[in-house]
């Protein structure tokens, strides 16, 4: 009898940021539970894969020629905090830098909770406003 241990905290966290540099929303989304929690601070609060598969759809193109830089990923049992800055280019052509630390909550492989914690104030300066209704 063989069984396969789910992938360990650290490798389900670098796989969601291999996902997330290559532009890979699908795969991003394939690493995270039906129920995921998830909160891009200053944008969105979110439940479940479909909402966040729609919050991912509208932030795809706030930004282009990202220069995002993981400095430090802690991985401390299920927990993974990922410290990262980032360069960028508005859609609207305006320069764009931010920093954060994102917490990530893994249990049986897969990803329950993703917390992105940013400055807010290039958020609301930059990016339309997430609607609402489409949270729901």
């Amino acid at each position: 009898m063989s069984t396969t241990a789910a992938p360990g905290t650290r490798e389900v966290a670098e796989s969601l940021y291999r996902a997330f540099l290559s532009g890979d929303a699908a795969g991003m989304l394939a690493l995270m539970t039906d129920d995921v929690e998830v909160r891009f601070l200053g944008q969105a609060e979110l439940h479940g894969r479909q909402q966040t598969s729609r919050f991912l759809d509208f932030a795809g193109g706030l930004l282009r020629d990202v220069d995002f830089t993981l400095e430090r990923l802690v991985v401390d049992g299920d927990v993974a905090a990922g410290i990262w800055h980032e360069t960028a280019t508005t859609a609207a052509g305006a320069s764009w830098t931010n920093h954060g630390v994102d917490v990530i909550h893994v249990r049986d492989g897969r990803v329950v909770a993703l917390h992105e914690n940013n400055d807010v104030r290039p958020v609301h300066e930059h990016f339309p406003r997430y609607p609402e209704e489409t949270a729901r």
